[in-house]
């Protein structure tokens, strides 16, 4: 291993990280391309993108293991951001185009093949809706006639002492 590296070793680097950015820029793509065929809500897309750039930081970790023995030089870093961004403004606009028609082709195929597993919960959860619309009209109902059940008899435990104090008054009235 050498320590000081001659210009053609620095360009032949400079060069493989111009690729390898140019791979980060389709793997960027890979994960647009998922994030918007799962959702695209706020939650999921930070989580997508915090994906991304841990796939990204242990990429380049182990790129620059390899090509550079693990020196961190600038115009490795630049080189892999010029190779994203030639990616991302070049091909990129392409690959956003065919994203976009994958997308909506895996949601339509998704679509079609759930359309009927959706129609069966929606009937269990409209039967589901009314059993529980029953249900809750007689809890109430029940309810109500426990609380007056409950107030009647005064021998209940909540009422104890009221019961106590009527058989007081009621034995000192019998006297």
């Amino acid at each position: 291993m050498e320590y000081i590296q001659g210009l053609t070793a620095q360009t032949q680097i400079f060069l493989y990280s111009l690729g390898f950015g140019f791979l980060l820029g389709i793997l960027y793509d890979v994960f647009r391309t998922l994030r918007t065929v799962i959702s695209n809500s706020r939650g999921f897309v930070l989580f997508m993108d915090l994906l991304y750039f841990a796939v990204c930081a242990f990429l380049i970790f182990c790129f620059n293991m390899v090509v550079a023995g693990g020196q961190i030089r600038i115009y490795i870093a630049l080189g892999e951001l010029l190779g994203w961004l030639i990616y991302y403004f070049s091909f990129g606009a392409i690959a956003i185009k065919a994203c976009n028609a994958v997308s909506a082709f895996v949601k339509r195929f998704f679509g079609i093949i759930f359309k009927p597993v959706k129609m069966i919960i929606r009937k269990i959860g409209q039967k589901t809706r009314r059993f529980a619309n029953f249900n809750k009209k007689i809890i109430r109902k029940n309810d109500k006639k426990a609380k007056y059940i409950l107030q009647k008899y005064k021998g209940i435990v909540y009422n104890l002492i009221g019961y106590t104090e009527n058989i007081v008054l009621k034995n000192r009235r019998n006297r």
